[in-house]
């Protein structure tokens, strides 16, 4: 585990050093920065973390590409579930947006972004990127026009000496769990659990790529492989996560 002070991006770091490492089903890399200058989400947006937690994960993964179909959503099940463990009264309020974000009352309180770098036949590293807000960032909130949530509003009491390292320490706990069931099994088992927590399953949403609506339909919830299941006027269809975003229709 590192800790620094400021980096570019966590995820660029850790990529950058699995290129040049060993692989090792051991070997487990965790960086975790105070700031980000150059932190990037989904579509390659740029993503600065000022008021939480940012650090990323990389995994060694006995796998190969084709096999880490839902893994965004095994990982962000296990964040929700580490934040459970640290306090129920936060754990109660969380939901779960497909592909990859977490969520309070609709408001985003983490995100997650998954690099791969392959490592040999049936081998690779997923380097896994997780922000967490700890508190609402007012600046953050103007900058991009909606509200978003923060750990402190919902965890009773929020500890802001102890917190930041208990919730990385249960998060980190509840990712080797995950990493040896989504190994044997993929996300087929874990696919339940995600659904108890889906924020937008039976609702009415609409998918958008680069903010043109793609497709629109009712949410019913994800399969084994964790693809979103649409419910449209053509039927029933099967979401890869690909490079769209899940908004709710009044959005």
């Amino acid at each position: 585990v590192e800790v620094v002070d400021e980096t570019g991006s966590t995820n660029a770091d850790l990529t950058q050093a699995c290129r040049a490492a060993t692989w090792d089903e051991d070997d487990v890399h965790v960086r975790v920065a105070y700031r980000q200058t150059a932190g990037r989400g989904r579509q390659g947006r740029p993503w600065q973390g000022q008021a939480g937690l940012t650090f990323s994960v990389a995994m060694p993964l006995a796998l190969p590409p084709a096999r880490l179909s839902g893994l965004s959503l095994a990982v962000g099940l296990a964040v929700a579930e580490a934040l459970e463990q640290c306090d129920a009264a936060l754990g109660a309020r969380i939901g779960l947006k497909w592909p990859n974000d977490l969520q309070i009352d609709g408001r985003k309180l983490a995100g997650i972004l998954i690099e791969s770098v392959p490592a040999g036949p049936q081998r690779l590293w997923a380097v896994i990127g997780i922000g967490l807000n700890l508190v609402r960032d007012v600046r953050m909130e103007a900058a991009l026009g909606r509200a978003l949530a923060g750990v402190a509003e919902a965890m009773t009491p929020f500890d802001a000496q102890r917190d930041p390292t208990r919730i990385p320490g249960a998060v980190l706990e509840r990712l080797a769990c995950m990493r040896t069931r989504f190994v044997a099994d993929g996300f087929a088992p874990l696919a339940q659990a995600w659904s108890a927590r889906d924020a937008y399953r039976d609702e009415p949403v609409r998918l958008l790529h680069d903010g043109v609506v793609l497709a629109e339909g009712v949410a019913r919830g994800v399969d084994a492989e964790g693809h979103l299941l649409l419910e449209t006027a053509a039927g029933l269809e099967r979401i890869a996560s690909g490079e769209v975003s899940l908004r709710g229709a009044g959005a």
